[in-house]
């Protein structure tokens, strides 16, 4: 049985230390099934090699893959890149805001690295990259030409998402999926503007397994060992990025100081300078100074964690949520900031709240703050927060593995045909689980389907129906075949089964609770005159509300499937031309011999599939516009479109059209010559209208 790993090829770009924690254990893991694993870093004000060297990685640095004959395109990329700064900060610079200051080097080490990342992806073939994020300019050109090459690219939670969602923009627009912590940080990204089917859950990476060593070297009792602290109450005060004022936090250490029980130590932020460290300690009256060990970055965060007995944050930060993880309880000091964050600790009750004149009473008191927490909200928050604590890795590897399997996946085998074709339409339905919806829609299919031909429906059916389906189905008359849904079988499968036994020559298959409008047929018929049988049509579908729900698929920036002008009114005129289109979705008419030659719906797209067979047939013997939009063929969907995303699918969709995904629907707004100003004066109208505010 040979290893799926042996000799892949895998490249993270990391950056500073907590880069690493995340993806160096997937990397591990990977090298230990084979895998070939290799570090890249950039150049940054603070180099970045340091972080892989104290890490003892195999790395290069990307000016490592850029020649002499890079020159005149380095060049290039460097004065366009000072001609949009220049621009940017002559045209857009507001009156009394501080000017970013931009040196020229850093403009120049931006244009060798475009070139350097470009070269690298070409040069080495990676089957799979990783990076912390694509927030930065690294891992934004790090992603882009890994999904120029189409190459998958897995970015990584970085932290505890605590600060306004407006610096969340952009984690997943070229990589191809976002791997989160928890439910909680998905909905919170996804809310905001990205796309909920490229973000999915794991857990941390990094917790379980460094939890796992920590007790597994006796951490706790080396390091109280060390600091001669073994029958004390080990408190740990963590900072963030933002060190407050000593000043504030006296009473504590006076507490400190007039006690012989409690020991305290204070971990500052790598980000903290030296000088800054070194100032604060000495604003604190003398005879404090020496009442507590202070470190930077010169002890393991973890490794305090372990010898602590209780930790304090002062704002919000991934070591509270650590802290927890850790069982540690967690107190949280109310004291004045100068950036106050969208977070507590102490709103979501897992933070004991207190004051520092509180917090130093408990310590004389010698509290027990681990009987002061509330377990059943720990417990909960942390649910919320990791999907799972102790096979993060695990997790992640296969889902790298599915991303490789679907990146690679080929042409798949054609589907034998096994009746006649005397009918000229098949129409396959999956059934949802609304009698009243069905009912619907059955008639509507009865009705509008009358004069324009022979016709079957073909029913797939769930396993449970209610007597109130029952009843329906049993009072079909006609053409009507159902077909159960088999226990394990996806619904592409079925779809599937239902092509091989139609009878039409032509198949016309509906998303649940899709109800067909007057002459559809008909215009279907006619597009399919026009534009051949080898083609994709898709229909226009409207709400009950008259909202567009499809005209056609586009990709936003986040190069995420979306429909062209949703929520605008069904008859916006831009919605209302005929057109080609890159996918279609919810309904989708295709010749039947044209299926079964692409093997049909693949079973592992999901809610992708049509969306999926519209990319395959775009690549099939490479015909131009394969896909084509019949706005006149109206139909209207009956229920809310809230899918609820497969993971599975999203593995298979985004990795298997990596490369083929870009942001086209800013080109449909400019081909329509229609402005954002325009979009929003109409959502704004079918809002209005929808609402019953206007006629």
């Amino acid at each position: 049985m040979t290893n799926f790993w042996e000799n892949k090829k895998i490249i993270a770009y990391i950056a500073l230390t907590h880069h690493v924690r995340f993806i160096s254990p997937v990397m591990e893991k990977l090298a230990g099934q084979g895998a070939k694993v290799h570090y890249i870093v950039g150049q940054a004000e603070r180099s970045q090699e340091i972080t892989a060297i104290h890490s003892g990685l195999d790395y290069s640095h990307i000016f490592d893959f850029v020649s002499d004959q890079d020159h005149d395109e380095i060049q290039r990329n460097y004065l366009k890149l000072r001609t949009a700064f220049s621009g940017n900060l002559k045209n857009n610079f507001l009156f009394g805001a501080s000017p970013i200051t931009v040196i020229d080097k850093t403009i120049y080490a931006t244009a060798v690295e475009y070139v350097g990342f470009k070269n690298l992806l070409k040069d080495q073939t990676p089957d799979l990259c990783l990076a912390l994020h694509e927030l930065h300019r690294w891992g934004k050109m790090f992603a882009f030409w890994a999904k120029k090459y189409n190459v998958p690219v897995i970015t990584f939670q970085e932290g505890l998402y605590f600060a306004l969602d407006y610096g969340y923009i952009g984690h997943v627009q070229n990589s191809t999926l976002n791997l989160v912590w928890g439910e909680r940080i998905k909905k919170k990204l996804a809310d905001f503007e990205a796309p909920e089917e490229k973000i999915i859950p794991v857990g941390n990476t990094h917790l379980s397994h460094e939890i796992e060593c920590q007790k597994k070297e006796r951490k706790r009792d080396k390091k109280r060992a060390q600091y001669q602290c073994k029958n004390a109450l080990a408190i740990l005060l963590l900072f963030s990025g933002e060190v407050p004022a000593a000043d504030q936090l006296l009473p504590v250490f006076k507490s400190i100081a007039q006690t012989s029980h409690a020991r305290l130590f204070v971990k500052f932020h790598p980000v903290t300078p030296y000088t800054q460290i070194k100032d604060w300690i000495l604003s604190l009256p003398d005879e404090y100074q020496t009442k507590f060990k202070v470190f930077h970055e010169d002890e393991n965060t973890y490794d305090l964690m372990s010898l602590s007995d209780v930790c304090v944050i002062v704002q919000p930060s991934t070591t509270g949520l650590e802290a927890l993880c850790f069982d540690k309880p967690l107190v949280h000091l109310d004291i004045k900031m100068k950036q106050k964050l969208p977070y507590s600790f102490s709103e979501f009750d897992v933070a004991i709240k207190m004051t520092p004149k509180e917090f130093a009473n408990a310590i004389r008191e010698n509290k027990d703050f681990k009987a002061l927490t509330k377990k059943e909200k720990i417990t909960h928050y942390l649910k919320e927060e990791l999907s799972q604590t102790t096979t993060a890795v695990d997790t992640v590897v296969d889902i790298c593995e599915k991303l490789i399997e679907a990146n690679t996946k080929g042409h798949l085998l054609p589907i034998q045909d096994c009746a006649l074709t005397d009918k000229d339409w098949s129409i396959i339905i999956p059934l949802s689980d609304s009698p009243k919806d069905t009912l619907m829609q059955l008639e509507a299919i009865a009705l509008n389907s009358e004069n324009s031909g022979t016709f079957e429906v073909i029913l797939i059916q769930p396993e449970a129906l209610s007597n109130e389906m029952i009843k329906i189905l049993d009072t079909l008359k006609g053409d009507v075949i159902r077909l159960p849904l088999q226990k394990g079988s996806p619904l592409p499968e079925m779809m599937n089964k239902a092509s091989s036994i139609a009878s039409g020559k032509t198949l016309l298959f509906f998303d649940m609770n899709i109800m067909p409008l007057p002459e559809w047929l008909y215009h279907l018929e006619k597009g399919i005159k026009k534009h051949g049988t080898n083609r994709i049509l898709g229909a226009r579908i409207i709400d009950r509300r008259n909202s567009l729900v499809h005209a056609g698929i586009v990709l936003d920036t986040n190069h995420a499937p979306v429909s062209a002008y949703k929520h605008l009114s069904g008859q916006f005129p831009q919605a209302m031309k005929a057109r080609s289109f890159q996918m279609l979705d919810h309904f989708i008419c295709i010749n039947k011999t044209f299926f079964h030659q692409l093997g049909g719906f693949c079973e592992n797209a999901g809610q992708f599939a049509f969306m999926d067979i519209c990319l395959r047939a775009d690549t099939y013997e490479k015909i131009k516009d394969r896909c084509q939009y019949i706005p006149e063929a109206c139909m209207v969907s009956l229920s809310e479109d809230k899918r609820t995303f497969d993971s599975d699918a999203s593995i298979y969709f985004f990795g298997r059209w990596h490369g083929a995904l870009w942001d086209n629907q800013s080109t449909l707004y400019s081909a329509d010559k229609i402005t954002k100003a325009e979009l929003d004066a109409a959502q704004i109208a079918q809002s209005m209208a929808t609402a019953n505010l206007v006629d």
